[in-house]
């Protein structure tokens, strides 16, 4: 569980992040041909459109939170399975290429204590969201790439998605498979920070 100190350094990074993330969900799927997601007023850099109360109570709780999805209709694509994956890969890139900003930021302008501690842990936390998008565990990003490397597969969502984000929520606090995978990511992310 995150101090009230932890989760108030944390959280300008993290709504970046997730609003950067679903953002791009939205703006890749427009750009592909779908507007479901704009319909929805989602194609915003809005915080309040994208973060969900309950995703961010538990973080809080259980140090692992998330976003709105982003609706998707794949029937707007002219090529549904490489357009899916497109879009879904929108988020982690955008994360990735703002952690990478963040990261220049911190390098070339002189700041004080609190200001680099809150950019140092949003490159970090921006890190975290890609790489852990990425994975091919629904409901997660990375599952869309089942659409296109198993030949007539299709997203898998509900009682599946369900299924894969509990065993993402037992590998977080049982496990401790996220923990070595977060400290390998803060060791890397450190490596590129040079202090102004």
């Amino acid at each position: 569980m995150l101090s009230p100190s932890e989760f108030v350094l944390l959280l300008p990074g993290l709504v970046a992040g997730l609003t950067v993330h679903e953002y791009n969900h939205a703006l890749a799927a427009k750009l592909l041909g779908d507007a479901s997601a704009e319909r929805d007023g989602r194609l915003t850099l809005n915080p309040f459109k994208h973060l969900a109360p309950l995703g961010l109570l538990a973080l809080f709780v259980l140090g692992f939170g998330w976003a709105k999805p982003v609706s998707i209709n794949v029937y707007n694509f002219k090529r549904p399975r490489l357009y899916l994956v497109l879009t879904a890969l929108a988020g982690p890139a955008s994360n990735l290429l703002l952690a990478a900003a963040v990261i220049l930021w911190i390098n070339t302008v002189p700041m004080g204590i609190t200001a680099l501690r809150i950019l140092i842990l949003t490159a970090y936390i921006n890190v975290v969201l890609a790489v852990i998008n990425v994975l091919p565990i629904p409901p997660l990003d990375g599952s869309r790439l089942w659409t296109v490397l198993v030949p007539r597969s299709s997203p898998i969502n509900g009682s599946w998605a369900n299924i894969g984000f509990v065993i993402l929520i037992l590998a977080a606090l049982r496990l401790g498979l996220l923990d070595r995978l977060f400290t390998g990511i803060l060791e890397l992310v450190s490596a590129f920070i040079v202090i102004a």
